[in-house]
């Protein structure tokens, strides 16, 4: 542990030395409370859901209570405007549901993007954003060593059940510290996506983190999670491609080469996942069979968020199996329209759009290393999430929301030198006034109940 805080702080400081970034005048831990629990909170997420709440929290306290932040127009971005329409229509979904407290988890989602929208403009000065990122590395790092060990463990004590013929993703599989293991491979490839884009602009310090990388990439393989695999296999191919990388044809390759290198477990998952037949592929094909019946039936306002195990039976067929598990459907796009509406999985596309327009236009107008490096990060954060959505529900963990949230909106909060984003060395008022009184809302809402 002392050797990875000894890293960072070996990275801060080249990067001051170097003039990348400031030194703050009293240290990190002397800046305000808010940033600084804020950027500890994003740091945390790969490691406990707990903690990374606990501490958004306190920024978020500690952002209500300083009144000393500077009060400067903002230049709020299209998908700001689409974004509120979206929890509009969620809203007023919920609020025409037939079981009102089932939905209470999707309600705390959107409280979750309130807050994050709310806190993430105290990153808006040099060095801050970056320095978040390098604590999510190191981070990343602690939980890829723990899904590691934990998995050579499940190794040694189920190897009799594994060459038995047991499914070695259920003896096998983990997701580390947090738990359940699509929690982790979603949180990893917004965590990978910020390797690339770190490797692309920052070639300098590659040596420093290349522990931190291989570390990753172990985890990555011994996770047994296809969706992790194909999702950072093809960001891994989009940026050799937008570089116009040689080693792109490697990158194709790439299955081929770990199946021959990879241990035995690891093989037969892959194997299982090219079977037509696999059980988990069937039942991805058979939930979207199930969605496209319930928006048929409920087209506008959808069967009402959090339903979905309740009525899942009754819009099954007689000779449809039933899946073990039925929480949710394993598409981003068919839960939402099947939960809340069609109207609410369009707004949701034209979000998506919105989003890209802004990164791709902040992209473009960047110029420093930081930025840059930001506006790569969050087009392929945003892009992996996507991917991931087509095989699982992605939207409903909160720790990948977190995440996300810090990388999509990082290039749109920048220094106020800036010629991109939210320019806010302090806070954005109008921002802030506009989700302030969406959270009182659904504060006021909460105590009526």
């Amino acid at each position: 542990m002392s050797g990875l805080s000894a890293q960072l702080e070996a990275a801060l400081q080249q990067e001051v030395t170097s003039g990348l970034i400031k030194p703050p005048s009293a240290g990190f831990l002397r800046e305000p409370l808010d940033r600084v629990a804020l950027t500890l909170a994003i740091g945390a997420v790969p490691l406990s859901i707990a903690i990374s709440e606990s501490l958004l929290a306190v920024s978020l306290l500690a952002r209500v209570l300083d009144r000393s932040k500077s009060r400067r127009p903002a230049r709020l971005p299209l998908s700001f405007w689409l974004w509120l329409l979206l929890a509009a229509l969620q809203v007023g979904s919920w609020l025409l549901s037939p079981d009102r407290k089932a939905g209470m988890s999707e309600m705390r989602h959107l409280l979750l993007l309130v807050s994050l929208g709310f806190l993430l403009s105290s990153l808006g000065v040099a060095g801050s954003r970056l320095r978040a990122w390098k604590a999510v590395f190191l981070s990343s790092g602690l939980g890829s060593i723990f899904l590691i060990v934990i998995f050579l463990r499940h190794i040694v004590m189920f190897h009799a059940n594994v060459e038995a013929g047991g499914p070695a993703r259920f003896y096998l599989r983990t997701g580390g510290f947090l738990g359940n293991w699509m929690v982790y491979a979603i949180v990893e490839v917004i965590v990978f996506a910020g390797l690339l884009s770190f490797r692309a602009f920052y070639p300098g310090e590659q040596k420093r983190w290349r522990l931190i990388w291989i570390l990753n990439l172990i985890a990555i393989a011994v996770s047994l999670t296809r969706t992790l695999w194909f999702v950072c296999w093809l960001l891994a191919g989009i940026e050799l491609a937008r570089r116009r990388s040689k080693w792109l044809w490697a990158v194709a390759a790439l299955p081929v080469l770990l199946y021959a290198a990879t241990p035995g477990p690891v093989r037969s998952r892959i194997r299982g996942s090219m079977d037509p037949d696999y059980y988990p592929n069937q039942e991805r094909i058979e939930m979207l069979r199930v969605s496209w019946r319930m928006i048929e039936k409920h087209p506008w306002i959808g069967v009402g968020a959090g339903r979905i195990n309740e009525l899942y039976l009754q819009y099954l067929k007689p000779h449809e199996p039933i899946p073990r598990y039925r929480g949710h459907l394993h598409n981003n796009l068919a839960q939402l329209a099947s939960t809340f509406g069609l109207p609410v999985a369009l707004a949701a596309i034209l979000l998506v759009l919105a989003l890209y327009r802004d990164l791709f236009l902040a992209f473009q107008a960047a110029h420093q290393q930081e930025e840059l490096f930001c506006c790569l990060t969050s087009l392929l954060a945003l892009t992996g999430f996507l991917i991931a959505g087509v095989f699982d529900y992605t939207y409903g963990h909160s720790l990948a929301l977190i995440l996300l949230s810090f990388a999509v909106l990082s290039p749109l909060v920048s220094p106020t030198h800036s010629a991109c984003g939210i320019n806010d060395s302090g806070s954005s008022w109008q921002l802030k006034l506009t989700l302030a009184r969406i959270a009182q809302m659904f504060s006021s809402r909460n105590a009526v109940r």
